[in-house]
C-alpha cells in the first residue's frame, strides 16, 4: 500500500499568520481569545458581547503580495484564509511554482459554515434595508465549496477537487480522504485542510443560542469551564505519495499513518463516548499501530461541560489499560474553535509537537475536574512520543480521528 506523507504546512489564525509564529505563540502561552465586545458590520445595534478568537490583522498580507486585490475581494474571508494558509503550505513544500505538478494535484478541503459574511450581507439588504437585490456573487461567495473552487483557480489545480462539510470534523475528514486518495494511487499530491470565518453577528448569535458559548474563555477539561469560544482561520497540509516526495527531494514532516471515522446515529448535539472511542480504535487499526504509547493525543477539547466529559470517557474506553502512558493537549484554549478549520490546525500542531519533542500547554486551566481525570499537559513539556492522535467529534455525531507518525 502506498504511504501518504506531509511535505508542506501552512496556517493562519489569531495565533499568527504562519506556522512559525503559531508555534511560538503556543509555546509561550499566548492566547488568541479576546474578551472584547465586537461591533459587526459597523452598525451600533449589532454587537456581540463575549470572547472570540479573530485571525491576526495581517492574515492576508502574504496573499496580497501574490494575487491582485480584485482576486482577493472576489471571495468571502473564509476562502481567503484557506488561500493564505495554502500559499504557505505550497511554498513550504516547494510546489508553489511547479505548475506541472499542481495541474495534476487534487484538493480535498473542508468548511463547516462557508461564507457567513456574504450571506449575512445579503440578508441585511433584503430584510433590514428592504432592498430587492443582493450582490450577484452572493451564492458563489457563500457556498461551502467556494474555498475549494478558489484554491483550484488561483493555484491552477485541475485534478480531483472536492469540498467536505461535516461540522467541526470537516478538515479532519478531508485529511482522512486525502490520505486514502494517495493510498489508492489516484493522486500523488493533495492539498488538504480547511478554513472558516464565522465571526459574524448572525453566526455568533446562533452559537450563543445553543448555550455552549463561554462567558470568559476556553478552559478544556478544567473545573469551572464555561464553554467554547469561536475562532477563525485556515490550516493546510500538502499530502504526497512517499516515493513521489522522495524522488523530488522534498522534506517530509510525518506520515499520515491512519484514520478512523464513526457516526453516533443518535443525537444532533449530545456526543456518544462509545462511538468516539470506536473511531480512535479504528484509527489505530488502520495505522497498524499499538495503543501502548507513549501517545500524544490532541483532544477535541471544546471546553464545554458535556463534550469534555464525553471525550474523557471515550479516552478511557479507547485506552483502558494505558491512559497514563499518554499526554493530552487541547489547543482550542489558544486558537479558539475554528470550526471547519480546527481539525487541520490541531493535526498540524500535533505534527509540530512530534518533531519538536515538545507538547504545547493547555491554557486557562484553573483546577482538576474529577470527571476529566486525564494526563493533561499544563506547561510546555518534553515528550518522547513518535505518534500523535488527533480527534474531532462534531455535531451530528460525526467522529473523525487521524494518526501521524514521526518520519
Amino acid at each position: 500500500m502506498k504511504k501518504a506523507v506531509v511535505t508542506g504546512m501552512g496556517c493562519v489564525s489569531g495565533l499568527g499568520e504562519d506556522v512559525a509564529s503559531t508555534w511560538q505563540s503556543l509555546l509561550s502561552g499566548k492566547s488568541a481569545i479576546t474578551p472584547k465586545t465586537i461591533k459587526v458590520r459597523g452598525l451600533d445595534e449589532y454587537r456581540f458581547d463575549g470572547p472570540i478568537a479573530p485571525s491576526v490583522p495581517n492574515a492576508l498580507t502574504n496573499l496580497g503580495k501574490k494575487f491582485s486585490t480584485k482576486q482577493i475581494n472576489s471571495v468571502d474571508l473564509f476562502a481567503n484564509l484557506g488561500a493564505a494558509s495554502t500559499l504557505e503550505a505550497l511554498t513550504d513544500a516547494g510546489l508553489i511554482d511547479d505548475n506541472e505538478r499542481l495541474e495534476k494535484a487534487a484538493i480535498i478541503y473542508g468548511s463547516a459554515s462557508g461564507g457567513n459574511a456574504a450571506i449575512e450581507a445579503a440578508y441585511e439588504r433584503v430584510f433590514l434595508n428592504r432592498l430587492p437585490n443582493v450582490h450577484p456573487m452572493t451564492i458563489p461567495r457563500y457556498m461551502s465549496s467556494a474555498n475549494v473552487s478558489y484554491l483550484s483557480m488561483i493555484y491552477g489545480v485541475r485534478g480531483h477537487c472536492v469540498a467536505v462539510s461535516s461540522a467541526c470534523a470537516s478538515s479532519t475528514h478531508a485529511i482522512s480522504e486525502a490520505m486514502h486518495l494517495i493510498r489508492s494511487g489516484r493522486a500523488s499530491v493533495v492539498i488538504t485542510g480547511g478554513s472558516d470565518a464565522s465571526l459574524t453577528y448572525g453566526s455568533l448569535r446562533a452559537w450563543a443560542a445553543l448555550q455552549a458559548m463561554s462567558s470568559d474563555t476556553c478552559r478544556p477539561f478544567s473545573i469551572d469551564r464555561k464553554g467554547m469560544v469561536i475562532g477563525e482561520g485556515g490550516a493546510t497540509l500538502i499530502l504526497e505519495e512517499e516515493e513521489h516526495a522522495r524522488k523530488r527531494g522534498a522534506k517530509i514532516y510525518a506520515e499520515v499513518a491512519g484514520s478512523g471515522s464513526t457516526a453516533d446515529a443518535a443525537h444532533i448535539t449530545k456526543p456518544n463516548p462509545a462511538n468516539a472511542a470506536a473511531a480512535i480504535r479504528a484509527a489505530h487499526e488502520d495505522a497498524g499501530l499499538s495503543d501502548d504509547g507513549p501517545i500524544l493525543y490532541s483532544a477535541h477539547g471544546t471546553g464545554t461541560k458535556l463534550n469534555d466529559n464525553s471525550e474523557s470517557i471515550a479516552l478511557r474506553l479507547a485506552y483502558p489499560n494505558n491512559i497514563a502512558n499518554h499526554r493530552v493537549i487541547a489547543t482550542k484554549s489558544a486558537h479558539g474553535h475554528m470550526l471547519g478549520a480546527t481539525g487541520a490546525m490541531e493535526f498540524l500542531i500535533a505534527i509540530l509537537a512530534l518533531r519538536a519533542k515538545t507538547a504545547p500547554p493547555i491554557l486557562n486551566y484553573v483546577g482538576p475536574d474529577p470527571d476529566c481525570d486525564l494526563p493533561l499537559v499544563l506547561e510546555p513539556e518534553k515528550i518522547s512520543s513518535e505518534i500523535a492522535v488527533s480527534a474531532s467529534f462534531a455535531f451530528g455525531g460525526l467522529n473523525s480521528v487521524l494518526i501521524a507518525r514521526e518520519y
